[in-house]
């Protein structure tokens, strides 16, 4: 008789009132246990429940637990077909062994299943994140098979260094081993993995700090009044440019994706493509200025970087024509910048810098400028004008000695 029970240790854990949750697997009324990655306080636990619903729903976290538990308890009845098929020995403890030596899944496996979904999702932008991760940790591996097991914290220190030595910046180390790191929650979340198998419990990702060029007014100024054609692309570029800064730094990709239909009366408004969320902005005097210089064209796109020629409806196409668009503008921003006389490196995410710094210097409604911005806290508003405080901290040493 084999039989598989859920109950709590009798002692709870050091320093807290939740108790850890077993299997007790029973083979011919002799017991062993096996510890799961949970803990529960008793109040949350009900002993008669069946498997899979060990878990009050009162605790919040009640359906993931469960399903944890009820697939431990699958593992632990296939580790029993196959004892018997194989006309083996079976008793508690060789369960409770062999549930214990179960490898972890296939990384790659696991990852490749997870873009393909993102993929289908028409989640682009973070498919082609986790598809660049994928892509480097595999050359890195050289091998097709990559257990998460094996990614420990000496696999990490080696494959930081691979992508030091291959000229990547810190921030785009961080932002890699930040995707792996999400890559054992998720399969620690769906029961897959025990807690203790991350190793970014103790490893800790070194955090870039991004250049973040922006210009002062003066600098805007000089690209504003800079002699150029009218209506080449060189103007064009200059426009969108000056267009995103004097609109609070609106992104080159809600820019490029930009009709018409959101220019209504004074103001414009529009969903933010990064974070699917309305912002709406009164048009002052000069950004009104540049818009009178598209009406007429006959197209819904307001820049002439798109066009109605081309269906974006494939979410795939519409990413990589922004990716390519964007690239394109970046090289016309540097020969501006050079023409011009600024000594910077200008992108079209200066716009967005340049606009907060001015902003911050201006106002001490933080607030207000997180709205502004269009962020979704004030917490990644202050975190985004972090870098700029160097010019804070020569402010307080200017005005502390003259």
């Amino acid at each position: 008789m084999i039989s598989f029970n859920v109950e709590l240790n009798s002692k709870p854990i050091t320093g807290s009132n939740e108790h850890s949750l077993l299997v007790r697997i029973t083979v011919n009324r002799k017991h062993a246990r096996l510890g799961l990655m949970y803990s529960t306080n008793p109040n949350h636990f009900n002993p008669n429940g069946k498997i899979g619903k060990n878990i009050r729903s009162s605790h919040p976290d009640h359906a993931k637990i469960n399903d944890y538990i009820f697939n431990k308890i699958l593992q632990a009845k296939d580790i029993v077909t196959g004892l018997e098929n194989e006309k083996k020995l079976i008793t508690a403890q060789i369960i409770k062994e062999k549930m214990l030596k179960v490898k972890t899944h296939d990384f790659f496996k696991y990852v490749d299943e997870y873009i393909a979904e993102l993929k289908n999702n028409a989640n682009v932008g973070t498919y082609k994140k986790y598809n660049a991760v994928v892509k480097s940790i595999k050359e890195f591996a050289e091998s097709d098979s990559l257990l998460f097991e094996e990614i420990d914290i000496t696999y990490l220190n080696r494959y930081e260094a691979h992508l030091r030595e291959a000229g990547k910046k810190q921030t785009t180390i961080a932002g890699y081993l930040s995707k792996i790191r999400s890559l054992f929650k998720k399969a620690i979340d769906a029961g897959q993995l025990q807690f203790t198998d991350n190793p970014f419990i103790s490893y800790k990702i070194k955090q870039g700090r991004p250049s973040k060029d922006r210009l002062n007014e003066e600098e805007i100024t000089k690209i504003e009044t800079l002699e150029l054609k009218e209506g080449s692309l060189f103007d064009n570029v200059r426009n969108a440019f000056l267009f995103s800064f004097y609109n609070a730094g609106i992104r080159i990709s809600d820019i490029l994706t930009m009709t018409w239909e959101n220019v209504k009366d004074d103001r414009l408004v529009y969903t933010m493509f990064k974070t699917n969320k309305t912002h709406s902005l009164k048009l002052k005097n000069k950004p009104s200025s540049i818009l009178e210089k598209y009406k007429g064209r006959g197209e819904s796109f307001i820049f002439p970087f798109f066009s109605d020629r081309y269906d974006y409806s494939d979410p795939m196409f519409l990413h990589n024509q922004i990716g390519a668009k964007t690239a394109l503008i970046n090289g016309y921003l540097k020969d501006i910048a050079k023409k011009a006389g600024i000594n910077k490196k200008i992108t079209t995410h200066t716009a967005r810098h340049s606009f907060a710094d001015i902003a911050r210097q201006k106002t001490d409604n933080i607030y207000n400028l997180s709205k502004t911005l269009g962020h979704s806290s004030l917490k990644v508003t202050e975190a985004y004008l972090s870098s700029f405080d160097e010019k804070a901290v020569d402010d307080t040493l200017d005005s502390i000695f003259k």
